[in-house]
């Protein structure tokens, strides 16, 4: 027992209590694994690409909510491994557009037969982490990095070869952020969202989703799991060519914008044959709103679907109405834009 305890045991009076450290204050804890999630085309590359840069220049992430006067941030180095972009066509582009300090940014390309061998559990994967000694590591996506004999749907599979990673946090205070897509079933959010293997959820500390937000340009950046304090405030932020912009924070999560979304989808169908209608009643000239409203009723047109092909039209500025007369003879019209 003696020989065991002296290779072996600890005796936690000897441990020293730590207070968590954060890459980004209240959304990405430093030295642990942390997935960001997202469908096709809702922003995930551009937003870990904005992350990167800021990570890479020491400027403050723009979902980061500490106050300008008591960030304390400084450039350190980023690490990226991506089987679903080209370095050279789309993201050196893309980390350059956005700022980002080229030179405390690594990768390995595609190109290199050795990126095959880069895994979750790979002795290739530590040696180039203990070389970079990176604050942010990113690997996009997941699949790209799951050893070839790990079923990523056997339970427990995947926090086996994910704990690596764990040691390696700890060891080099490297942030892990995975990039994982999200499955599209209706009414399904939060962790139900999450592609692949309920393990990943498990084992991260903190879970960011990325989506577009239902009616408008803006995309949402929801945390969705923090196991070290309270979950931090949605960011709503939009995309151009210089990457990501915070427009505004929310307390709204993924579920409230999966609901709106899966309400949009279903009413869709009955909003476009709204607008149809419209279109069609319209295209001779102007017509008494009056009078439109009670064609479409006839024509089985319901009030709510009348109402939403009526805003939409008018936000796609194709819809227009003004009022003629006066007094009694006072009369509203609605009439098609050129």
């Amino acid at each position: 027992m003696e020989n065991l305890k002296s290779k072996l045991l600890i005796s936690l009076d000897e441990v020293e209590e730590k207070e968590a450290a954060w890459l980004v204050p209240g959304y990405l804890p430093k030295g642990q694994i942390c997935i960001m999630c997202g469908d096709g085309g809702a922003g995930k590359t551009t937003t870990w690409c904005a992350l990167a840069s800021a990570i890479s220049t020491g400027g403050k992430v723009f979902f980061d909510q500490t106050p300008d006067e008591f960030a304390n941030t400084k450039s350190q180095k980023v690490l990226f491994f991506s089987s679903e972009d080209s370095i050279e066509y789309v993201l050196r582009a893309k980390l350059r557009k956005s700022g980002a300090n080229l030179k405390n940014i690594f990768s390995v390309s595609l190109k290199n037969p050795q990126f095959a061998d880069v895994k979750f559990n790979s002795p290739l994967l530590k040696d180039i982490i203990a070389e970079v000694k990176p604050a942010l590591a990113v690997l996009d996506p997941v699949q790209s990095f799951v050893p070839d004999n790990v079923n990523m749907s056997q339970r427990n599979e995947m926090r086996s070869c994910l704990n690596p990673l764990i040691a390696l946090g700890e060891e080099f205070g490297t942030t892990f952020l995975i990039i994982c897509h999200t499955n599209k079933r209706m009414g399904a959010y939060g962790r139900k969202r999450i592609s692949d293997s309920s393990d990943i959820w498990d084992i991260a500390r903190s879970v960011l989703i990325v989506g577009n937000v239902p009616g408008n340009s803006q995309r949402y950046l929801s945390q969705e799991k923090s196991n070290y304090g309270q979950l931090s405030q949605t960011a709503l932020f939009t995309i151009d060519e210089t990457g990501a912009h915070l427009e505004e924070y929310t307390d709204r999560r993924d579920a409230d914008f999966v609901r709106e979304s899966d309400f949009e989808n279903r009413q869709a169908p009955q909003r476009q044959d709204a607008e149809k209608f419209i279109v069609e009643y319209l295209r001779n000239g102007k017509r008494l709103t009056s009078e439109l409203d009670e064609a479409a009723q006839a024509a089985g047109v319901s009030r709510s679907s009348l109402a939403r092909a009526k805003t939409k039209l008018r936000q796609e500025k194709k819809l227009a109405g003004k009022s003629e007369g006066f007094g009694q003879n006072k009369a509203f019209y609605s009439y098609l834009l050129e």
